[in-house]
C-alpha cells in the first residue's frame, strides 16, 4: 500500500480523485468502489475537501492526508461534520465516505482505518437509521387537550396512564418509560424528586429528569406494565396516534415555554436538545416541525 502523491494536501486531493476515477466502466467492476459517475466524482472531491478542512482546523498543514483516516479521527470529523444535518443526509453522508474509503484502498492506497477489513461506521450508520425511523411521523402530532387525554388514558387502564404520563412529564420514549417504571427505585431521588441516570438511544445519558410527587405514587403501585401493543392500543382508544406524540408534544411545550424566557431560538433548540437526548439539534428542529 502507497501513500497519496503530492507534497501539498491539494495536489494529494486531485491525485485521490484520479485514482478513483473510473467513469464508463461500471458493468466491469461491480464488486468494487471506484468512481462510475460525475455525480459520483463530485461528491467525492466534496468529501476529500471537506475532510482536508477538518485537518487542517485541528492543525495539520502536512503529511499525506490518507494517513490522518484513522478510526478515531474519521469518526470525530463525521461527528463533526454532520453535527447539524438531518438524519437522511448523515446517513448518506456517511456511507458514501465509507464507500470513497473502501476505493482508495482498492486502490493501492493505504488507509489506517482498514474499512474493507472493518465495518467501523457500522454503529455510526445504525444511529441514524434508527433517527430516520423515528422521524417517520407526519404532521399535527402534537396533542392539544393533553390533561384530557391522560385521564382517558387512566379511564382505559391505570398502568397505561401511568406510562403516558411519564413520557408527557419526561419526554421519555416509550421503552424508556416502561424501563424506568419496571426500575423504579434505580432511577428515582426522592429527596429531588427527579429521575437520574436514565439511559437513551446510543447509551447516552439523559439529564436528571423531575416528575410529581403525585406521580412517582402511581408509578409505585404498578405491578405489572401492559404488553406494549395493548398501550398502543389503549392510546388509539383515546385518539393518540403513536407514544411519540407524547415526546413531540413535551419538545414543543419546552421549545415555546423556552422563547417566552427570552432566550434567543438556538439556544432554546440547544438546551431542549439535550432535555429530551438529542445529540443534532436538527432533530429537534424536526420534531417542532411536525407537532
Amino acid at each position: 500500500m502507497a501513500n497519496l502523491r503530492g507534497g501539498t494536501f491539494e495536489k494529494q486531493i486531485k491525485n485521490a480523485f484520479f485514482r478513483l476515477l473510473k467513469l464508463g466502466e461500471g458493468r466491469h467492476f461491480k464488486d468494487t468502489n471506484f468512481t462510475h459517475s460525475i455525480k459520483l466524482a463530485e461528491k467525492r472531491d466534496m468529501y476529500l475537501r471537506d475532510f482536508k478542512e477538518f485537518i487542517e482546523n485541528k492543525g495539520f498543514t502536512s503529511g499525506k492526508i490518507n494517513s490522518f483516516m484513522t478510526q478515531e479521527i474519521v469518526k470525530e470529523f463525521l461527528s463533526y461534520r454532520l453535527a447539524n444535518v438531518l438524519p437522511k443526509t448523515a446517513l448518506d453522508y456517511t456511507t458514501g465516505f465509507n464507500s470513497m474509503l473502501k476505493g482508495l484502498e482498492q486502490a493501492n492506497v493505504n488507509i489506517p482505518a482498514n474499512p474493507s477489513q472493518n465495518d467501523f461506521l457500522k454503529e455510526m450508520r445504525e444511529t441514524f437509521k434508527a433517527e430516520l425511523k423515528e422521524l417517520e411521523i407526519e404532521k399535527g402530532r402534537y396533542i392539544d387537550n393533553l390533561e384530557q387525554k391522560l385521564q382517558e388514558l387512566y379511564n382505559n387502564r391505570f398502568e397505561s396512564g401511568v406510562i403516558g404520563e411519564l413520557q408527557a412529564q419526561t419526554g421519555l420514549r416509550v421503552n424508556e418509560a416502561r424501563e424506568v417504571i419496571e426500575n423504579f427505585h434505580k432511577y428515582y431521588n426522592p429527596q429531588t424528586q427527579t429521575l437520574n441516570r436514565v439511559i437513551g438511544k446510543g447509551n447516552h445519558e439523559y439529564q436528571p429528569k423531575p416528575i410529581t410527587a403525585l406521580l412517582a405514587k402511581k408509578i409505585e403501585k404498578v405491578s405489572h406494565l401492559p404488553h406494549l401493543n395493548t398501550y398502543y392500543k389503549d392510546l388509539k382508544q383515546t385518539g393518540i396516534n403513536k407514544s411519540h406524540d407524547f415526546r413531540i408534544t413535551y419538545a414543543k411545550n419546552l421549545f415555546e415555554k423556552k422563547l417566552s424566557q427570552g432566550i434567543e431560538y438556538k439556544q432554546a433548540l440547544k438546551e431542549v436538545s439535550k432535555e429530551i437526548n438529542h445529540h443534532r439539534e436538527s432533530m429537534t428542529e424536526y420534531y417542532l416541525a411536525r407537532a
